[in-house]
């Protein structure tokens, strides 16, 4: 791994000799109070004061709606138009860590038994240039579940914070490498020490979380842990790592567009049958579904978590609802 340095003066040139590259550049911008990893455009200016936007950079290898193939007929004739994946180069500057480390996960998700192409095009066109976490806040875990504010897992170059405005730039992978060398006067042989990173607390063993979901599918603490849920799917669309999707064709009488879009695990229509039987009847059995998806199925067959511990989850949920303490009392043996 090589270790380059960047100053304060050359970080803030880095988006626009990106873009001068030819690059789009996928950045945390703050709009309307609201920060969100966006294409930069003009004026449009990082901001890195969050601990983490609101929305993950899932979105730019798996959007929330794309057209998989459009259809026409006429006097009798059908024509279908497969759509192409998405070919353009593009640079991610300023995720954290959890978001990065997402990747990796999502990566054996769309390649199982078949090779998404829609998300690998995307994936391999797009270097991740994360940054760690110096502050953490009391929703963040990501200690809990094997990262940490330092963990470069899915990052090709990550960059810490130093004390002089800059940053120390690991070059983790041949990508970053190339992109570095690409832009290498913007960076310096040396730089200082970075800052110390956040500590994160750890909040459950996890370890101890996938045998006690294993032994206690039908515990009555699963109708306690979602008493206060409003099956609102906002934990699932903050996620990095939630990936259900729905299939749908919207149409008119001359053709129309099949697209993909982002479905949930915590609505209600989610897992009912065209009969009328909904094998999820209840809200408990929906978020039973979701932990058990994260920390047991995924394990089973990926080797892995379905979690960064990013927080968002906790954070934005409108009742409350905290993954973490839940998990803890799974750990703990209350279920």
């Amino acid at each position: 791994m090589q270790t380059k340095g960047i100053t304060k003066e050359k970080f803030a040139g880095l988006s626009r000799a990106l873009s001068a590259a030819g690059r789009r550049v996928v950045a945390p911008v703050r709009k309307n109070g609201l920060v969100l990893f966006k294409s930069l455009e003009g004026n449009d200016e990082i901001c890195l004061e969050e601990i983490n936007p609101r929305l993950s950079i899932k979105e730019f290898f798996f959007p929330g709606t794309e057209p998989l193939l459009t259809y026409s007929w006429s006097e009798g004739n059908t024509t279908v138009s497969n759509a192409r994946p998405e070919s353009q180069k593009t640079v991610i500057l300023g995720c954290r860590g959890c978001d990065a480390s997402s990747l990796p996960a999502m990566d054996a998700l769309f390649n199982w038994e078949y090779r998404d192409d829609f998300y690998m095009k995307r994936r391999e066109n797009t270097t991740v240039i994360s940054i760690a976490c110096n502050r953490c806040d009391e929703c963040c875990f990501c200690t809990s579940v094997g990262g940490g504010p330092h963990n470069t897992g899915g990052s090709d170059i990550m960059l810490s914070a130093t004390g002089d405005g800059g940053y120390l730039a690991e070059i983790i992978t041949e990508k970053g490498a190339a992109l570095a060398d690409e832009l290498s006067s913007h960076f310096t042989k040396d730089a200082d020490k970075p800052l110390p990173y956040a500590d994160v607390q750890v909040k459950f063993d996890l370890e101890k979380v996938r045998p006690e979901l294993q032994e206690h599918f039908e515990s009555p603490l699963w109708d306690e842990f979602s008493y206060k849920c409003l099956a609102c799917g906002c934990c699932t669309y903050v996620c990095p790592n939630c990936h259900c999707f729905d299939i749908q064709d919207e149409h008119t009488r001359t053709g129309g567009t099949r697209i993909r879009v982002w479905d949930g695990c915590q609505f209600p229509l989610f897992t009912k049958h065209t009969s009328g039987h909904n094998p999820r009847p209840t809200q408990g059995s929906r978020w039973r579904q979701r932990i058990q998806h994260k920390f047991n199925y995924y394990v089973e067959k990926f080797d892995r978590v379905s979690c960064v511990g990013c927080g968002r989850c906790i954070r934005h949920c409108p009742v409350n609802m905290n993954i973490s303490e839940h998990l803890a009392r799974i750990a703990n043996g209350d279920l």
